[in-house]
């Protein structure tokens, strides 16, 4: 009987810090508004910002879904920003050709701020994937937006794909 109460206060303890944890959890995939200094973009319900993530990263975020046969381990969805420093938008071009095959170039002009639209594919671990990249420069510089999605992306996460990229500007 004695170890009846201190038992009950630990399992009442335990399941509102289960809880707690679960509701934190949730709202780290709601929607917000991803506005710094250098750059601005809605994103989406369902994917997560990275905290501590890669330093040469000005953002980093994935989706919750992943990949399905084949691709179990692969996000559906990553967002990536990154300011590649003195250099060209031929440069940071010839760079993604390198990894991957573009296969197209558009432009597009916001603000009066022109950007290069790159499509691109490549595989990784087995499994095909499109990139989309969304570039301006800055100065000296170029910023990047990078956002990586398996070709077999279900619908919901290619229409939130395609908000980040259209929300998506440099200040």
């Amino acid at each position: 009987m004695e170890l009846l109460i201190p038992g009950l206060i630990l399992v009442a303890l335990m399941v509102y810090a289960s809880t707690r944890i679960k509701k934190s959890a949730a709202q780290a995939f709601e929607p917000e508004t991803i506005d710094t200094e250098l750059f601005y973009f809605e994103k989406p319900e369902g994917f997560l910002t990275v905290l501590n993530g890669k330093p040469e990263l000005d953002y980093e975020g994935y989706s919750r879904e992943f990949g399905g046969d084949g691709a179990e381990d692969i996000r559906q969805g990553r967002v990536e920003v990154r300011k590649i420093g003195n250099s060209s938008l031929k440069d940071a071009v010839a760079t993604i050709g390198g990894s991957a095959k573009i296969t197209s170039k558009t432009t597009e002009v916001i603000d009066q701020r022109k950007y290069l639209l790159i499509e691109a594919e490549r595989v990784e671990k087995g499994a095909g994937m499109v990139e989309l990249y969304k570039l301006t420069e800055s100065g000296r510089d170029v910023i990047e937006l990078k956002i990586t999605a398996l070709e077999e992306t279900n619908e919901d996460v290619a229409r939130k794909i395609t908000g980040i990229a259209s929300s998506y500007y440099v200040k």
